[in-house]
């Protein structure tokens, strides 16, 4: 948005009139939920020049105290999503509710007319992130220049956005395998506890997990990363077994899974491995490596280090000159090269992702205000979800699971859920039928 101020002059033939100041309108934020993920989208954005946050909603009253610490006095603290529908001063919603809210909040604000970041995973089931798809596709399309955007930031962290630069490249040539590693912590407790069972979460494999199914596909690229079938096995080994909360009047023990190896395999050819591991170490440790015909590009996180490799007999595409000699001592070292990834500070400290927060939201804004097409569609967040939940059937069921059953399953349960839907509502309408009728009659 600009509001430019004229001056008109009277010259010689009429009046002249010339521009005196240009004003770029700020672009307004909207915040639903403020937990740890809401507030770090706060702190982000008050790094970004020409945008604030207008608005925050919460219905826990201690999220909006902690809210109100970051945000202008002025903005608005509410505790009514739907209000933000008819705010003027807000141009974009970024929505970090709980898992399980997702899809009840995107039903009401899609139609809006306001640009949607929604954090990932987009939803907590395929029919619900088919029936997301749809509701862009009719409320968001591209001639009306809205931007729907997953939250993915784990694309935006500075050591993966430089793998990408050389897979995007070809310096590894054509890619063949691609090994994500993340070993941590356990979940943080959440408000109301909701993280602790898959009901609200869809799983550790979808809502921890569909960052790294989404950056599988990332790599891959375009027209090579549609995933074909996913084997996973694992389990809840040592976290929150012995925990209880209270799920609907009802003392349960948590049920997520705190350990997994998945393998997915993509219509191209190439294969993708998921190492999960949730009690391993004292921080977040992420390894992204990718395999290609020519070398081999790992991207290491808390360490912010990229290392590029190129084996000897492969830089060129050629066989080794004698497959019976090994490579030499020093020959590693002499075809890697390793780059240190630098972060600002004040990322660092707006954030727990590597700056990977700023960048995205920086990305989104932008894209938003160019109202250009997004970069993590709503399709993106669909099959994220997708291959979560074929990983959470697969280990449950110790088999391998094909795509197409999940999704194939998706669209059977909407479909009866619309049959059910349209059979009550002709039921509905014929009982309502002769009442009408009769006073109609009665009045005549």
């Amino acid at each position: 948005k600009k509001v430019t101020r004229y001056e008109r002059q009277v010259a010689r033939g009429g009046l002249a009139v010339r521009p005196v100041v240009e004003v770029e309108m700020v672009f307004g934020v909207a915040i639903i939920g403020t937990g740890a993920m809401g507030l770090e989208h706060m702190r982000n954005l008050k790094l970004l020049e020409d945008c604030r946050v207008a608005a925050v909603v919460d219905t826990d009253l201690n999220a909006r105290n902690e809210a109100k610490e970051i945000i202008d006095q002025d903005a608005v603290v509410t505790t009514d999503y739907q209000a933000l529908a008819t705010m003027e001063a807000v141009d974009a919603i970024i929505i970090a509710t709980p898992n399980y809210t997702h899809i009840e909040v995107l039903r009401a604000l899609i139609p809006c007319g306001k640009h949607i970041l929604v954090e990932k995973p987009m939803c907590t089931t395929v029919e619900d992130s088919l029936e997301v798809e749809e509701l862009v596709e009719k409320h968001m399309p591209p001639e009306k220049g809205l931007v729907f955007w997953v939250g993915m930031e784990y694309r935006y962290m500075p050591p993966v956005a430089r793998l990408l630069e050389h897979t995007d490249s070809g310096a590894i040539g054509r890619l063949i395998m691609v090994h994500i590693r993340e070993h941590r912590f356990p979940f943080l407790l959440k408000v109301a506890d909701w993280n602790r069972f898959s009901q609200f979460t869809g799983g550790t494999l979808v809502e921890k997990c569909c960052h790294f199914w989404d950056l599988m596909r990332r790599i891959i690229g375009d027209g090579a990363n549609i995933p074909e079938r996913v084997f996973a096995s694992g389990g809840m080994d040592i976290n929150h077994k012995h925990e209880k909360y209270s799920v609907q009047g009802e003392m349960r023990t948590p049920d997520i899974v705190d350990n997994a190896y998945a393998i997915v395999d993509f219509a191209s050819g190439v294969r993708g491995c998921l190492d999960l591991c949730m009690f391993a170490e004292d921080r977040q440790h992420e390894e992204v490596l990718v395999v290609g015909s020519q070398g081999k590009v790992t991207a290491e996180t808390p360490a912010c280090t990229v290392t590029l490799h190129h084996p000897s007999q492969r830089a060129s595409g050629d066989e080794p000159s004698n497959p019976r000699i090994p490579p030499l001592p020093d020959q590693y070292e002499k075809n890697t090269a390793v780059e240190k990834v630098g972060v600002d500070e004040k990322l660092l400290e707006a954030g727990f992702h590597e700056g990977a927060t700023f960048f995205e939201l920086k990305d989104f804004i932008e894209t938003a205000k160019a109202r250009k097409p997004p970069v993590v569609t709503a399709q993106d967040g669909t099959y994220a979800v997708a291959m979560g939940v074929a990983a959470e059937l697969s280990l449950k069921e110790r088999r391998m699971v094909e795509i197409s059953e999940v999704m194939e399953a998706a669209r059977a349960r909407r479909a009866g859920a619309a049959a059910s839907r349209n059979a009550a509502e002709a039921s509905a309408a014929a009982a309502a039928g002769p009442t009408t009728k009769r006073q109609k009659t009665g009045t005549a």
